[in-house]
């Protein structure tokens, strides 16, 4: 098998040889096709050449033939050979009378009145047209008929319309080298920077070095669009491992704290406790900080399933409005701020996983709540626009700066203001990627000291 994949590639041809291939390819057919129609049609307007010429030689021949006495008598004034053109007059029995048959098979040629007649004897090729001449007596009341037979050999008109063809063939061999000249250096030009691009990607490859970038200021729109494609990915693979960097440095040090808690509390233990009060709190502190790591592991498990999508999703059509209330009125429970959420909801139906989307819905309401005040308001808004459902939370608290609100979403990415609360700056980050699954979309809106609004905007339909 490796044997015939290493044949296949040697097969393979360089973008340089298909287009200079087919354009000589194409070149020699307009070539051949061109010879074709040049000897086709000039054929054509020889023999029409060659009709016209016996036509009018003959056209003035019964001035020179005429009867007398019976007898056809033939002026001296009749030409019999001019420009390859040869004439002789017969009787209406196609018996000679004068003139001379340029070969003796001519003479056997049965009379044919008004039509120019193609014969061939051998490699010889001759034209025949037969003009009649009658001549009337009215006083003695007789006529008599003589036939003027007009002959040209093909080979003596032919000439210049076999040049014609000789040029044409000329002409195409020609064509043809041009053709070929100008395929390599046009190829050569056209290929020239995607061999450049390709270069400059391999040397990437090798380099491992994703912040080189491919330059291209060419006059070919497709090829600059590839390089600009070709940087953008590169501009996006260096930001993700860039994320992945940041993202195993963050998860190394929010589980490496709870867990060097949990070791110290546990050898502190050993050494120090005892008595059951003491082993309690010891106990008490070491199952806080395991429940703490279990919830990042438990986020980072759901982030990473929903990533790859290995997460199972069923999509239903739900009422966003009843799932609203219902989480509202959770969250009011476990709240220990008396914190007053107002509703501003009208009837809306979408197209949604019901469990992923309550997910989103509850981590909004329970981050507006954790950064609102003591006793403050929570206005929460759901509403039908342009065949979109807008659901929005808005709260009144510490709000954000403008460099927080841009890295809101990312991974582990949490406020200075956050740093001493709960959480583990997860919440966020999967509600983007549940919103996206959704083929939604999530903003935020935020000023510090004036509060924060996070707007969900979902299709109705799929």
């Amino acid at each position: 098998m490796r044997g015939i994949d290493t044949e296949r590639k040697r097969k393979k041809k360089t973008i340089a040889e298909y287009i200079s291939l087919r354009f000589i390819g194409i070149t020699v057919a307009t070539a051949i096709l061109m010879t074709l129609f040049i000897t086709y049609f000039s054929n054509i307007a020889m023999e029409y050449d060659i009709g016209t010429q016996i036509r009018r030689e003959s056209k003035y021949d019964y001035l020179n033939v005429t009867c007398r006495n019976g007898e056809i008598q033939v002026s001296d004034q009749f030409v019999y050979e001019a420009d390859g053109v040869i004439k002789v007059v017969l009787d209406e029995k196609n018996n000679l009378i004068a003139g001379n048959y340029p070969i003796k098979e001519l003479a056997a040629h049965p009379l044919n009145y008004g039509t120019v007649e193609k014969v061939a004897y051998g490699k010889e090729v001759y034209y025949i047209y037969d003009r009649s001449i009658i001549n009337k007596d009215q006083d003695q009341n007789w006529e008599m008929a003589a036939v003027v037979r007009t002959i040209v050999n093909k080979n003596n008109v032919s000439s210049v319309y076999h040049s014609l063809k000789y040029v044409s063939y000329i002409c195409a061999i020609i064509i043809v080298v041009i053709s070929m000249v100008i395929a390599s250096f046009f190829s050569r030009h056209i290929v020239e920077p995607i061999h450049d691009i390709c270069e400059t990607a391999e040397k990437i490859g090798q380099d491992k070095d994703l912040s080189q970038r491919i330059e291209y200021n060419g006059v070919f729109k497709e090829i600059d669009i590839l390089s600009q494609a070709n940087n953008r990915m590169l501009d996006r693979l260096e930001e993700i491992i860039e994320k992945q960097k940041q993202f195993t440095s963050d998860v190394a040090h929010e589980l490496r704290t709870p867990i060097a808690v949990v070791m110290a509390e546990c050898q502190y233990a050993r050494k120090h406790i005892h008595d059951k009060e003491e082993f309690d709190e010891a106990i008490t502190l070491i199952e806080r900080q395991v429940k703490k790591t279990n919830s990042i592991i438990m986020q980072l498990l759901q982030l990473s399933r929903l990533d790859q999508d290995r997460i199972q999703i069923d999509f239903e059509f739900a009422d966003i409005q009843d799932i609203v209330e219902q989480v509202c009125e959770n969250e009011k429970l476990k709240d220990t701020k008396n914190i007053h959420i107002r509703l501003f909801m009208e009837k809306a139906e979408a197209y949604v996983d019901v469990s992923l989307i309550m997910v989103v819905i509850r981590n909004l309401i329970n981050n507006a709540i954790k950064y609102s005040h003591e006793g403050g308001k929570i206005d929460v808004f759901l509403k039908k626009q342009d065949k979109k459902i807008e659901f929005v939370v808005r709260d009144y608290g510490q709000g954000m700066s403008e460099i927080d609100r841009k890295h809101i979403f990312d991974r582990f990415y949490r406020t200075d203001k956050a740093r001493n609360s709960e959480g583990f700056g997860l919440g966020l980050a999967i509600c983007d990627r549940i919103v996206e699954i959704h083929r939604g979309k999530i903003f935020v809106e935020s000023k510090e000291g004036e509060g924060s609004t996070f707007r969900v905007s979902l299709p109705e339909k799929p």
